[in-house]
């Protein structure tokens, strides 16, 4: 997970004291404008995260730019900015075993559930919720490991497996959305014990914009090409937007992404060692008129390239 999703997400666990007071935009289908492709609101009531067994027991509250449903085990909040819908559980609930007496079983559950399946159960959850099957291109899972063992044991521990998170993948057309993410981890009973879902609409012109990228991609067009840096390798037409953690207005737009690798050779603090040989692999994004741009959220980092660019 990336550091800024970390400080977000402990940010979602904090404590919170002021009651509910704006607007918490609706759950469902977020419509475009005309020739553009809908996206996906997830809120409390379409959600299976096991909190919703709770019902009773939890408060709405608002707090931080987020609204929130705050029970025992943890927090449902959704991002009043940008509709950035995510649940966490908090410290002291039990990751994945729900509730006694259900917890030795659902763990027994949780571990033999292969990725493929929960794939197939994530996928059928969020679309069920609401997400545009057609804009599902594919999903993939990060798998969950844990080891435990003594200090003094002479082989390290083998890892098992806790669980999975899958992750879906947006397609527009033919065109992935990479920007765009919707991700849970499930228990041996289905339920959601963490979700994350950010899938703004998509306006027309980013669409239009990438069908006609691909044309020049396709034809092999020199005077595309002759605007793009030298040596570059293949890419591909790709529709770029903020991220869910950007604070500014939202942006979208069609991208020629290409994936450049970069090698350097740093001199060793020890002049005893051998050189250090670093590799950077960055993604570069090129619009219809072949000039590159940044993503908002690359537009933080002002320092030099590294590893520095060969001259």
């Amino acid at each position: 997970m990336r550091p800024h999703q970390c400080a977000l997400l402990a940010l979602i666990l904090a404590g919170a004291a002021s009651i509910a007071s704006a607007q918490t935009p609706p759950a469902g289908l977020v419509r475009a404008e005309d020739g553009g492709a809908p996206g996906y609101q997830h809120g409390f009531e379409r959600s299976r995260f096991a909190m919703r067994e709770q019902q009773s027991a939890v408060r709405r509250v608002e707090e931080n730019g987020f609204a929130k449903v705050v029970g025992p085990t943890g927090v449902f909040a959704v991002d009043l900015r940008n509709g950035l819908a995510l649940a966490v559980q908090s410290g002291g609930a039990n990751k994945g075993e729900a509730t006694a007496p259900e917890a030795a079983s659902a763990q027994v559950q949780a571990y033999s559930l292969d990725a493929g399946k929960h794939n197939e159960q994530v996928t059928d959850y969020l679309v069920s919720a609401g997400i545009p099957r057609d804009q599902v291109g594919g999903v993939h899972a990060n798998t969950y490991l844990s080891a435990s063992g003594s200090t003094q044991d002479e082989r390290p521990a083998a890892p098992r497996i806790d669980g999975y998170a899958s992750i879906l993948e947006r397609k527009i057309d033919k065109f992935g959305v990479p920007d765009s993410t919707a991700w849970a981890r499930l228990d041996g009973q289905g339920r959601v014990i963490s979700e994350w879902v950010y899938w703004p609409p998509i306006p027309a012109k980013a669409l239009a914009d990438a069908r006609r990228l691909e044309e020049l991609i396709a034809s092999k067009d020199q005077a595309y090409s002759g605007r793009l840096p030298s040596g570059l390798p293949l890419g591909k037409v790709v529709i770029r937007h903020s991220s869910a953690t950007e604070d500014g207005p939202f942006e979208a737009y069609a991208s020629y992404d290409v994936v450049e690798r970069r090698e350097a050779v740093i001199p060793p603090l020890n002049k005893a060692d051998g050189d250090v040989r670093v590799v950077a692999v960055t993604v570069r994004h090129f619009d219809l008129e072949g000039n590159e741009l940044r993503l908002p959220q690359e537009r933080r980092s002002h320092g030099a390239d590294f590893p520095p660019k060969p001259k």
